[in-house]
């Protein structure tokens, strides 16, 4: 699998999570579209930006790094979201759609495209244009996500801003205690040299499991699906890794403990 299929693999498979844990059910693949005029019961909130005519504010619930908005497209249109954020964090907005009327054919493709608000320019990412887009911000204050698709769909647009952890020779442990608002993953993000040992762990009676991954590459060290509550190897390469706690249930509370060596 190429990189940019493997990174976004990985995170379509945190948008998912987060976007069936928003107090919707998931629709199945290839099944009926999430609606798209209610807003979920739990998740971000989204308000009229206000000063900024057409688009939509995401906010982030206290305690989260991430945001989901179910939405629509019609054909040729596209869709504009404000999200603030700080120079230096690392961001990945994914749009994932979903066919419009049940047994139709494959939806249609997404291009996910952030901007500068002072300046309007478009922001490079890695892999170019995609439904990923993921980088790092170059200023504090807000950009803009602009959803765009091939045809008609609805879309589940899912926003992640993990929180960087800072361990290394000189703070080899970090412990964070948290509790999680809902059954979105709550995401930490650290910067890892190959040949290094990183170990990551819940306690065990914590209602969460773990995703770690490569941000860059997008290798997965504890796959989403292997539930697990402990990972402990040595890096394969450097880079941003992120480890993402991912919730049973919400109000989850969890302590994380991570060693780099």
């Amino acid at each position: 699998m190429s990189t940019p299929n493997r990174l976004t693999a990985s995170v379509a498979a945190l948008a998912v999570v987060a976007a069936a844990c928003g107090g919707r059910a998931r629709p199945a693949a290839m099944g009926a579209a999430p609606a798209a005029d209610q807003p979920a019961e739990s998740g971000p909130t989204v308000v009229p930006a206000g000063d900024t005519t057409g688009l939509l504010r995401v906010r982030f619930a206290r305690g989260t790094t991430s945001g989901i908005v179910n939405d629509s497209l019609r054909d040729g249109e596209t869709q504009g979201y404000l999200i603030g954020a700080e120079q230096g964090q690392v961001m990945m907005a994914h749009a994932i759609t979903w066919p419009v009327r049940e047994r139709e054919s494959a939806p249609a493709a997404a291009t996910v495209r952030v901007f500068s608000v002072p300046d309007g320019s478009e922001l490079s990412a890695p892999f170019g244009a995609g439904a990923l887009w993921s980088g790092r911000l170059p200023a504090t204050g807000d950009v803009i996500v602009r959803v765009s698709a091939t045809g008609a769909t609805a879309y589940t647009l899912a926003v992640q801003i993990p929180r960087r952890l800072s361990v290394g020779a000189e703070h080899p442990t970090a412990a964070i205690r948290g509790s999680a608002p809902s059954r979105a993953p709550v995401d930490y993000i650290i910067d890892g040299e190959s040949g290094r040992t990183l170990a990551a762990s819940l306690r065990e009676r914590d209602p969460a499991t773990l995703h770690v991954y490569g941000l860059d590459d997008g290798t997965q060290l504890a796959p989403l699906s292997e539930r697990r509550r402990l990972w402990a190897g040595r890096l394969p390469a450097s880079q941003n890794y992120v480890i993402s706690v991912v919730p049973a249930e919400e109000g989850a509370e969890y302590e994380l403990s991570i060693a780099l060596r």
